[in-house]
């Protein structure tokens, strides 16, 4: 048999109350396949563990991920500047992306879809809130199952 391999999320989020508020979301989530959450501060440290610059270039330590999930608002390059980059990597161009946002602002959600956002959420202030779009996103990070062969 082989063993379940956890599904990886990278999230870009420079505010760590707001990755310890994720964190605890993710626990509370009763989810028995939680991703192995690899948190960045900045779309630069994003760029980096994607293309495996130091301190990335371990891939057991740091695995490519199956979602990204960024905020908007980024020290340097903004979460929109990684979206474009993201979507202009043959490599990464089908990579999921979902962009949390405290701006409730319309011009800055559409132009994360028009940019290849596949989701852009407000930011919840509450743990529950969060728990329920955890729930909703792991079907990017469960694996499917597969089927016994006879």
């Amino acid at each position: 048999m082989i063993p379940n391999i956890p599904r990886t999320v990278l999230y870009v989020e420079d505010d760590a109350s707001y990755v310890l508020l994720i964190q605890r979301a993710l626990r509370r989530s009763k989810l028995t396949d939680l991703p192995n959450l690899q948190v960045v501060t900045a779309a630069e440290e994003a760029f980096q563990y994607l293309l495996r610059h130091p301190p990335y270039t371990d891939r057991l330590a740091h695995p490519l991920p199956n979602l990204v999930l960024t905020d908007l608002r980024l020290p340097g390059k903004s979460g929109l500047q990684l979206v474009k980059w993201l979507r202009e990597q043959p490599q990464f161009a089908e990579l999921p992306i979902v962009m949390l946002t405290g701006s409730a602002l319309d011009e800055d959600i559409e132009a994360a879809y028009e940019l290849g956002v596949n989701f852009c959420l407000i930011k919840p202030a509450e743990v529950d809130a969060l728990v329920s779009i955890i729930q909703a996103l792991s079907v990017y990070w469960i694996p499917p199952s597969t089927k016994a062969t006879s």
